[in-house]
């Protein structure tokens, strides 16, 4: 970049985990400005797509150049700056590795096939509250599912438009506002040209254990490099671990609902969360994966893919996990006819596991 942006002169830091579009909104409201300026201001490489402004791997990925014009702009660590994108757990929840600023179809490829949302965000109405509408960049994640300090269940979308939080409108995401500055603790989403004005901290959220609210836990710490991951008494690395989970998460949606009876419930309405994503993958199988391998569209089927998932992968040992898959896997095989491919070929599963698998099929 030829010109570093001007230093700005009125800055908030970042909180600990903070998403990138967190962040620049809250600057936003910080200069009284809307978010394209901000993100002008900030030297992001914006354009107009459909009347929209927007920067291609908008708080997905940043380059090296990005990340010191940010810096310069805000004062803000280069590190910091890319900690808040989504790149930051590539290699583990997600592989962002083809991934390019600036390139539409390397983003698009890549949030079909990973299990993140790249528009829009789950969140937390209680952790909204304490922090004033600071969204954490983990919400984005589709094993995001619980709050681990609060113990409730995330917030997918608005109760009263209908919209996934943050995501800017139901037909398709919206780019960056020109007009109007964000407002961090309402939803903002446009539906028919009006602003929902839904406060996230009032929404309703469902306890949940505090088994589940472990696992979540777990999961973050696997993810962030803090836990070493195991997989039937193996370590393995972080992206293998991940695609085990998913692996088991194909399986259980391949079964559904014959298999819900063998699985041990993570959240009050898991199960029907899970019933009714698979009655809308079975309408929709386009794609190399017929939909079963794709993220879960709801914190409720997630926390119940977790679970299961979890306490799967936890096995002492090879031959108790091969007998934790057998089921599952039977199910499966039953109702395997009709799929277009593998929906389990294009993961990288660690040895063990593709063993026990083999064994169990």
């Amino acid at each position: 970049m030829g010109v570093w942006p001007r230093r700005l002169a009125l800055v908030v830091s970042p909180a600990p985990g903070e998403s990138f579009a967190s962040w620049v909104d809250r600057l936003a409201v910080r200069n009284g400005c809307p978010p394209w300026m901000m993100a002008e201001s900030l030297g992001l490489d914006l354009r107009s797509v459909s009347g929209d402004v927007r920067s291609l791997a908008y708080g997905v990925v940043a380059t090296a150049e990005m990340c010191e014009a940010i810096s310069a702009a805000t004062g803000v660590d280069t590190e910091v700056v890319r900690d808040m994108h989504l790149g930051v757990f590539s290699g583990s929840a997600v592989d962002l590795t083809g991934v390019r600023v600036g390139d539409k179809e390397s983003v698009c490829r890549a949030e079909v096939r990973e299990w993140a949302r790249f528009f829009g965000s789950r969140a937390c109405p209680q952790c909204l509250t304490a922090s004033s509408g600071v969204r954490q960049v983990w919400w984005k994640l589709g094993w995001g599912a619980v709050c681990p300090v609060h113990h409730v269940l995330l917030v997918d979308q608005c109760p009263r438009c209908g919209v996934r939080l943050r995501r800017g409108s139901a037909g398709r995401p919206l780019g960056l506002s020109r007009r109007r500055a964000p407002d961090p603790l309402r939803c903002g989403a446009v539906v028919s040209g009006m602003v929902c004005d839904q406060l996230i901290p009032r929404i309703r959220t469902s306890t949940v254990s505090g088994d589940l609210a472990g696992k979540q836990q777990m999961v973050l710490e696997v993810t962030e490099r803090r836990r070493a991951p195991l997989v039937g008494g193996q370590v393995v690395s972080a992206g293998q671990w991940f695609a085990a989970l998913k692996a088991v998460a194909v399986l259980v949606r391949l079964g559904v609902p014959e298999v819900l009876p063998l699985l041990k419930a993570g959240s009050s309405d898991g199960g029907q969360a899970l019933i009714r994503e698979v009655v809308r993958h079975q309408g929709n199988r386009a794609g190399p994966q017929g939909r079963f391998g794709t993220v879960p569209q709801t914190a409720g089927a997630a926390a119940e893919l977790l679970t299961v998932a979890l306490d799967l992968v936890g096995a002492d040992g090879k031959s108790e996990l091969v007998a934790r898959l057998a089921p599952l896997s039977a199910v499966a095989r039953r109702r395997w006819t009709g799929l277009r491919s593998d929906p389990l070929a294009e993961l990288s599963l660690p040895s063990v596991f593709a063993a026990a698998l083999s064994i169990a099929w």
